[in-house]
């Protein structure tokens, strides 16, 4: 099985085979990224694609295919901000509210589930890259355009957030935070 390197190397280079390869190796972690911007599975299916897409048409431009993930990550992100606000903006004007969570299996996925959606996204996008994709804050840092130390500090406040969250039984739809009364699905300052 070829590196992710190794296949973004060839797919630059006019390789099919390693273009179908690169986007099968790359798609889970696209769609996941998209999900922990957007919460909404269509949506984020759209922005992962939407992410490929852009990829395929600019990986001649990629100077070196060991920086493939990085950049990569980044166009997903973008790209799944860029749907956010246009979601929003379009919520916005039907005044309808979204309801973001899925149903899936168990009660405990569902609370973290419902917890990291409930923090803002670029909180939600350091967590989603350091603990399901297991990146460093250095490479967070380039994903997200932010210095190391912000991206440590959103890890700090976003842990401490999703702690809060977690160890605070409710049967609210909201869940409440100890922070001056705030609740977590209101919008909080993120540096």
């Amino acid at each position: 099985m070829d590196s992710v390197p190794s296949l973004a190397a060839a797919a630059a280079a006019g390789d099919a085979t390693a273009v179908n390869d690169l986007l099968e190796k790359v798609w889970p972690d696209a769609f996941r990224i998209a999900w922990s911007v957007l919460g909404e599975r269509t949506a984020a299916e759209d922005a992962a694609q939407e992410a490929c897409a852009r990829t395929l048409t600019a990986i001649g431009s990629l100077r070196t295919p060991e920086a493939f993930p990085a950049w990569f990550y980044r166009i997903v992100v973008n790209e799944a901000n860029r749907r956010r606000r246009t979601l929003r903006n379009a919520a916005a004007a039907a005044e309808e509210p979204r309801d973001t969570v899925e149903a899936v299996g168990n009660e405990e996925r569902i609370d973290l589930e419902r917890a990291l959606h409930a923090l803002e996204p670029p909180l939600r996008v350091v967590i989603v890259l350091r603990y399901y994709l297991r990146l460093s804050g250095k490479e967070i840092a380039t994903i997200v355009g932010a210095s190391a130390m912000t991206v440590r500090w959103r890890l700090f406040v976003a842990r401490r957030r999703l702690r809060a969250m977690l160890s605070e039984p409710t049967t609210s739809p909201r869940i409440s935070m100890h922070n001056n009364g705030a609740y977590a699905d209101e919008p909080q300052a993120v540096r």
